[in-house]
């Protein structure tokens, strides 16, 4: 449904636009180290980071998509379930 009638958005694209948008879950496995385990501020980070990275993808995925402005939801739900369940794995 993202590829368009042009067929211009094909698996490697997605893969490596979602990969590249993996450099804020990075950057939070980084700074978890040094976090507390329990408590907030683990969570508010994930959250800002996830927000982070789905934001990034989602603008990244419209621009290289036809007609993606019309599916943004569809695009920025997507990566934000792959970005949490990232971020999950790293919390816990």
């Amino acid at each position: 449904m993202l590829a368009g009638r042009n067929g211009n958005l094909d698996l490697h694209t997605c893969t490596s636009v979602v990969g590249y948008c993996m450099l804020p879950e990075v950057i939070f496995s980084a700074m978890s180290l040094f976090v507390p385990q329990v408590g907030v501020i683990r969570f508010t980070f994930a959250g800002v980071f996830v927000i982070w990275a789905t934001r990034a993808c989602t603008n990244l995925m419209m621009a290289l998509a036809d007609g993606g402005e019309d599916h943004w939801g569809l695009i920025a739900y997507a990566c934000f379930l792959i970005y949490t369940l990232f971020s999950l794995l790293v919390i816990f």
